[in-house]
């Protein structure tokens, strides 16, 4: 395996990439760096080369299902390479699925900016945004939208134990947006004068559910109470769709020197990384087909996907 493939799987477990799409994107530029520099001799040798890396890198985190969704992709479009193919030489399907990889990325960049200018349009002109860790894709709605002059404030948690809401802060300030950094312990006292919550998405569930970063749930339940609306902005992509056969999207549990590093023996310390908020709390999905309601989300990502797999 490339040195190079190999520290950006080190990187993803390590979460100093993080981010569901970042975490996609940085996958499928593994693996199609590893594809690129090959020395596979045969297509069966190749195919099981680009197994080996996409495993890898499915493997590093349990809850990114846009990461697998893009791995799986690129496996059925090789072995549909191979097979509708059969005199292909190994250097054409190289390059083939290299080139295929970097459509897909190109898609992702595409997806991004659609989602952001839909979701731009629901920021509240001189109102009050909540949001919780750090999204890629909710940092630049709200920046989408100060670019369309509109006045809003911004409130983003802490996101504890690993700070991620001091990212979204830094980046939202850096911006120009009027920006304030909280403890997640204040949520329902911000959400008194909020106006509208928006959060990323690590997953997608059947049933309409969203998986984000613990402490999600915590503030929709929260929104919900003050009649606030919540969305969350995700790609399509991120849907699981293991979980229309009743598998439930597994919750990360990640080290608990993360909480407390030195925590006395007798004290048990959990550090779930993201937890579950039901489909009834989120008011709708921005997603690159526009603002999706839960009860449709099913239907919807099924298409978007069945559609890239027929590509």
């Amino acid at each position: 395996m490339e040195k190079e493939v190999e520290r950006i799987i080190k990187d993803i477990k390590s979460l100093k990439i993080q981010g569901a799409r970042n975490v996609a994107r940085r996958a499928v530029e593994a693996l199609a760096l590893q594809i690129q520099k090959s020395k596979a001799k045969k297509k069966p040798e190749l195919y099981s080369e680009l197994l080996e890396v996409a495993d890898s890198l499915a493997a590093t985190r349990s809850t990114e299902p846009m990461m697998r969704n893009a791995m799986l992709d690129a496996i059925r479009f090789t072995l549909m390479q191979i097979k509708s193919k059969p005199k292909m030489q190994v250097s054409t399907l190289r390059k083939a699925i290299v080139k295929e990889a970097l459509t897909y990325l190109d898609k992702m960049k595409q997806d991004h900016e659609t989602i952001c200018d839909y979701g731009a349009k629901l920021i509240p002109d001189g109102g009050i945004v909540l949001t919780h860790c750090h999204s890629s894709t909710v940092t630049g709605i709200l920046k989408r939208a100060y670019e369309l002059d509109k006045n809003f404030k911004v409130v983003a948690f802490e996101t504890r134990p690993r700070f991620q809401g001091r990212i979204t802060a830094a980046e939202l300030a850096k911006a120009g947006i009027n920006t304030t950094l909280v403890v997640d312990g204040a949520m329902n006292m911000m959400m008194r004068s909020a106006d509208l919550c928006i959060v990323g998405a690590d997953a997608l569930t059947a049933m309409g559910d969203l998986i984000n970063k613990v402490g999600t749930s915590t503030l929709a339940h929260i929104a919900r109470a003050h009649d606030v609306s919540f969305y969350s902005a995700a790609e399509l992509y991120k849907y699981d769709p293991l979980t229309l056969f009743g598998n439930r999207e597994r919750i990360e549990e990640r080290d608990s020197k993360e909480v407390w590093e030195k925590a006395p023996k007798a004290v048990k310390v959990k550090n779930p990384a993201f937890d579950a908020t039901a489909a009834r709390y989120v008011s709708g999905y921005i997603t690159e087909l526009g603002i999706v309601p839960p009860t449709s989300l099913l239907t919807i990502a099924r298409q978007k996907l069945m559609q890239i797999n027929d590509e």
